[in-house]
């Protein structure tokens, strides 16, 4: 289990919460209150992204180039819906830019739709073994 990945949870944890009840010893919660005031982060979201980070360690996504995976999948995914938006919008294939250049949205929706192919197979391949 990662502090960095419970830490990285716990600053963008935008979620609708529950109530749940915890108790631990004041030692600890002294000492896990001054780990949360050093990230500046809440013990709640704190809590929150340790739980996620042993879901996740559960789960076998804590190997890195599988989370990068996971990490690239989004980025390309919401780079393709934002060109598909475009081409609904404007209902043109073909945009020229202020510099002059030209770019050309179904190629490019074509290239994005490869790699997030690509790289799904191979997030299978890893996660299925």
């Amino acid at each position: 289990m990662s502090l960095e990945d419970a830490l990285k949870f716990a600053k963008n944890v935008g979620a609708d919460k529950v109530p749940f009840r915890f108790q631990f010893p004041v030692d600890i919660k002294e000492e896990f209150e001054v780990l949360c005031d050093k990230h500046n982060v809440s013990m709640t979201d704190m809590i929150l992204g340790l739980i996620k980070s042993a879901i996740d360690e559960d789960k076998g996504l804590t190997n890195v180039s599988v989370v990068n995976i996971i990490n690239k999948l989004e980025e390309l995914e919401k780079q393709y819906a934002s060109l598909y938006k475009v081409y609904e919008d404007t209902g043109d294939d073909i945009i020229e830019c202020t510099d002059g250049s030209v770019y050309h949205i179904s190629d490019n929706m074509d290239k994005l739709r490869f790699r997030i192919k690509v790289l799904n197979k191979e997030l299978e391949r890893r996660t299925l073994k």
